[in-house]
């Protein structure tokens, strides 16, 4: 009996503690782009010398495109715990699904990312037709 109780204990414990570190770790996070202003900031940190001046928001903050001033763009989603950024250019395939832009990257790793814009999605999916074809 008395062993059975300290087996239970430990493993209460061991899972009090795996639990507290993965808390610790950020581990099981849900990150989301709060608003312009942080998608503007995790565009900038993921590339030198990006300015970005204009944000298109996926509605339940997993994503945003984010523009400069030279009209260039950075798709910013969230990637597991954290975030990632890519350069949304000829090689990006969009397609327009009334309110949704989906963006299929050509890192087959990175994954395709519908964001929910709005009556915004057709004047970015236009934006996209802009970029020059290489």
């Amino acid at each position: 009996m008395t062993a059975v109780a300290v087996q239970t204990g430990a493993s209460l414990v061991a899972v009090l503690f795996i639990a507290w570190l993965v808390g610790k770790m950020g581990l099981g996070a849900d990150p989301r782009i709060q608003d312009a202003d942080h998608a503007i900031r995790l565009a900038e940190e993921a590339e030198a010398g990006f300015r970005g001046i204009e944000v298109a928001r996926d509605r339940a903050g997993f994503a945003a495109i984010v523009r400069n001033a030279e009209g260039r763009m950075l798709l910013v989603r969230a990637h597991g715990n954290h975030f990632a950024a890519r350069p949304v250019d000829a090689s990006v395939i969009g397609r327009l699904d009334k309110d949704f832009l989906t963006l299929t990257m050509p890192e087959k790793t990175f994954g395709a990312v519908t964001l929910q814009l709005g009556k915004d999605a057709g004047m970015w999916a236009s934006r996209m037709r802009e970029i020059v074809r290489a």
